[in-house]
């Protein structure tokens, strides 16, 4: 859709810059933002790697904050202010804070408040927003939990704070990362800067005509009325309700697992559950030399062919356990059962 239409706010098309996929939009902006070896980025805890990634790229330091896995894996303005006084004490010159909006990989969806708060943070310390937001259209309870733009709350709060809005044609309905194309919106942001952004962006020559297709389809949809509309809104509609379906069902089971939490995900393609595992499977990760929760997810694969990102890879608090898993496979009754059978086993191997 339009962005009008979605934030209720008109863009300006000079501030928005097409990319190769989100992933390029971030790189670039990162570069950008910092200047020199004490520059930092707050980052979420769980992460998605592209941020420590480019970070280290670009020799950017990484300034983690934690989400908050006890209310929904939302984003604590409190946490926040915590981190940056942190780095801060350090020398760091904190330049900039990331929300992912849905979460990856937690699926969490931030409430309008939360974000209202975030962006007051952002006013207090002189912070660049940079929000990916390319889940935005990977809504599982629409009705309960809709999607609400960074720039929409900005505008509302006539805020003045540099805003980098990130979407990407890579989710969505069809999830197709091999299909690049993406944009970044800059909002707040001076035109000398925007002139720099355009000479930075145009290194990388042009977006491949396919992926300039795929975003005018994904911010232009057919329009009640249309012909193709009827089409169109049945194929997607039984892409998000299958999602929709698979998540609520691993949730549901996932919980009645031993050893095993898993919070709602109202957004995204992910769940993150938590295991708590028994001290002799921890011990047997230690003697291998893998993190527990590691030593975890290698199990699954080998067992079952199932592949889980372990939260040591992603970040987490020390001593908690974690691992990601998308809800983009058919057959989920197949997929549960096997993962619950594995998972029953493995607790059974090392209960003592």
């Amino acid at each position: 859709m339009s962005r009008i239409d979605r934030d209720g706010h008109p863009s300006n098309p000079n501030h928005i810059f097409l990319t190769g996929g989100a992933s390029f939009g971030v790189s670039l902006m990162l570069s950008m933002l910092i200047s020199n070896d004490k520059s930092g980025i707050l980052i979420p805890i769980p992460q998605y790697p592209l941020y420590t990634a480019c970070l280290a790229r670009h020799n950017g330091i990484p300034i983690p904050y934690y989400l908050d896995e006890s209310k929904h894996w939302s984003t604590n303005p409190d946490e926040i202010d915590r981190a940056v006084a942190g780095a801060q004490s350090e020398g760091i010159e904190v330049k900039a804070l990331v929300v992912i909006n849905p979460g990856n990989p937690t699926g969490a969806l931030l409430e309008e408040g939360v974000m209202r708060e975030l962006v007051k943070l952002c006013e207090k310390h002189k912070l660049v927003l940079l929000a990916d937001e390319v889940y935005q259209d990977n809504l599982h309870q629409k009705e309960n939990h809709p999607f609400i733009s960074f720039k929409k709350v900005v505008r509302e709060e006539a805020s003045n704070i540099p805003l980098v809005s990130f979407h990407s044609i890579s989710k969505g309905a069809t999830g197709e990362c091999g299909r690049r194309g993406g944009y970044f919106e800059l909002a707040n942001v001076p035109e000398e800067v925007v002139e720099l952004v355009y000479k930075m962006a145009s290194v990388d020559l042009n977006l491949p005509l396919p992926g300039q297709v795929g975003v005018d389809c994904m911010v232009r949809p057919p329009q009640p009325g249309s012909p193709s509309y009827d089409l169109w809104k049945s194929e997607t509609g039984v892409i998000h309700d299958a999602l929709a379906r698979r998540s609520t069902i691993m949730v549901e089971r996932f919980n009645k697992l031993p050893g095993m939490s898993c919070v709602p995900a109202p957004g995204a393609l992910y769940l993150y559950p938590r295991i708590n595992l028994p001290e002799a499977a921890v011990q047997a990760a230690k003697d291998a030399g893998k993190e527990a929760d590691m030593f975890y997810a290698h199990a699954l694969l080998d067992e079952t062919g199932i592949c889980a990102i372990p939260g040591s890879e992603l970040g987490q608090k020390k001593g908690e356990g974690h691992f990601r898993l998308t809800i983009l496979c058919d057959g989920v009754e197949e997929y549960v059962g096997q993962l619950e059978t594995f998972h029953r086993r493995f607790m059974k191997r090392y209960q003592s």
